[in-house]
């Protein structure tokens, strides 16, 4: 197994500190989570190895990347001093608390070289973040002219008819809006269900034996070798696009892998069904009686 080349449109997660607890989370981001920032020296590494396999343009994202709004700034002129292009900036809005401070934020963010502002807006957030927030931090860049768009937009109508001042439950989200509208959200949003979105679904979806699951299964893991939407992290991880718990040191891009990665690389090459039958034979895995909603599911399962 080896990873090539990378695709441009990464991501950096430059902390995985939030400061909330999203069910839909795949790397369950939350105020528990290691306050530590990328560091200069680490970015530029992870820029100039991307770069090399062909990725020069990021998005930054978390965590939440406003935790800490001077690190923020440094990452940002790091990113533009190594030539990397910045597709956008993820932010939940939490840091808004008046039209003035918000605005004069922003301002530093676009002098430092960043000019579009990506806003969550979701069933998912709206436990955590009120929806004045996040208008609030979209007028804000209005005001400065800086590019903006909500993720995701489709839910706002929605939403907004609820009190814009308070935050609220997916319970209370199910009262108004009917049973299953957390499940219903989730297709619209498109969502990967791994991480704590998988908690969050799996009373929803049909589950099948894990003996099914490798059945329909019969190669490589592809996502593992997919390189749309990768990350790579604040401690020197590349992760996979859509997986959780997986990574690989950054310095082995564009190599073979070795063979302390046996994990990675019986996934690479024989897939779930052969992470299942070492897991088995080796360690004596027993599956859930109850089965799995994916292999991604049984994959977590097997791992942990």
């Amino acid at each position: 197994m080896q990873i090539r080349q990378l695709s441009n449109g990464g991501g950096l997660i430059v902390t995985y500190r939030c400061t909330a607890s999203c069910a839909h989370c795949l790397y369950k981001s939350s105020p528990r989570r290691d306050p530590a920032y990328m560091g200069e020296g680490m970015l530029r590494k992870l820029l100039r190895k991307a770069a090399s396999l062909g990725c020069r343009s990021f998005h930054i994202g978390g965590g939440e990347p406003f935790l800490d709004p001077d690190a923020l700034l440094r990452v940002i002129r790091v990113m533009r001093e190594e030539g990397a292009t910045i597709d956008y900036l993820e932010t939940n809005g939490f840091w808004y608390r008046d039209p003035d401070s918000a605005a004069a934020l922003l301002e530093r963010i676009q002098e430092a070289g960043c000019q579009t502002l990506m806003v969550s807006l979701c069933p998912f957030h709206i436990p955590y973040i009120p929806l004045y927030k996040v208008e609030g931090a979209i007028a804000a860049a209005a005001r400065v002219g800086m590019e903006f768009f909500l993720w995701q937009e489709q839910y706002y109508r929605e939403l907004s008819s609820l009190d814009k001042r308070k935050t609220h439950s997916l319970e209370e989200l199910e009262e108004r809006f009917g049973k299953e509208y957390v499940a219903r959200a989730a297709a619209r949003f498109g969502l990967w269900v791994n991480g704590r979105a998988l908690q969050t679904l799996k009373p929803y979806l049909e589950h099948r034996s894990a003996e099914d699951i490798v059945r329909l299964e019969s190669t490589g893991c592809r996502e593992l070798t997919r390189t749309n939407h990768f990350h790579l992290d604040l401690y020197g991880n590349y992760v996979p696009p859509g997986c959780v718990g997986l990574a690989l040191e950054y310095r082995l891009l564009g190599r073979e892998l070795p063979e302390e990665y046996q994990l990675l690389r019986l996934l690479g090459e024989r897939g779930i069904g052969g992470l299942y039958e070492y897991a088995r034979n080796q360690h004596g895995f027993t599956p859930h009686a109850e089965g799995y909603v994916s292999k991604c599911d049984l994959c977590y399962s097997i791992r942990k």
